[in-house]
């Protein structure tokens, strides 16, 4: 009985530093591509049936930084629900590097991260919704087709994004 006891430890052991290789790959990995008009156009239009999480933050934005593991547990909890997560940082296209990246890997961000590549902070914010005062952080989710359902202004918790999702996949 000790052997089987030795080889499984063993296995465990194995299946753990596997499983940790290759989250710490995926994070390192992490890339943060600008998004124009015509990217963000494309993931609204772009459905494939799945609803759409799309999270405005910033790396300076204390309630940002406070809501983030939320979403992170979000998306595991929903990974196999149709449902694409996405972020875009407000931070500066020249601070991917410096801040936002490292915040990504810090946080272990495990969906699509883009940084704003508006020319103008307006555009974005009229883009997805006219009446949107552009506060941060702020969420959007759009249905299948790409229609805007809900947005929730300010830092939520895991349990309203939850119930949020849950109620626009019944």
């Amino acid at each position: 009985m000790k052997p089987r006891g030795n080889l499984l430890t063993a296995l465990l052991f194995l299946f753990s530093i596997l499983i940790l290789t290759t989250d710490e790959a995926q994070v390192r990995e992490l890339k943060v591509e600008k998004i124009d008009k015509k990217k963000l156009e494309d993931i609204l239009k772009n459905r494939n049936q799945k609803l759409l999480f799309l999270n405005l933050w910033a790396t300076w934005c204390v309630p940002c930084r406070e809501e983030f593991p939320d979403i992170i547990k979000l998306v595991n909890d929903y990974k196999n629900k149709p449902i694409d997560f996405y972020g875009i940082s407000i931070d500066y296209p020249d601070e991917v590097n410096s801040k936002v990246i490292p915040f990504l890997k810090k946080q272990k961000a495990n969906f699509t991260s883009f940084v704003n590549g508006f020319d103008k902070d307006e555009d974005l914010i009229n883009m997805l919704d006219k009446n949107w005062n552009g506060a941060l952080p702020s969420t959007f989710i759009f249905d299948k087709s790409g229609k805007k359902v809900s947005l929730l202004e300010g830092k939520q918790t895991y349990k309203i994004f939850k119930n949020e999702l849950d109620r626009l996949l019944k």
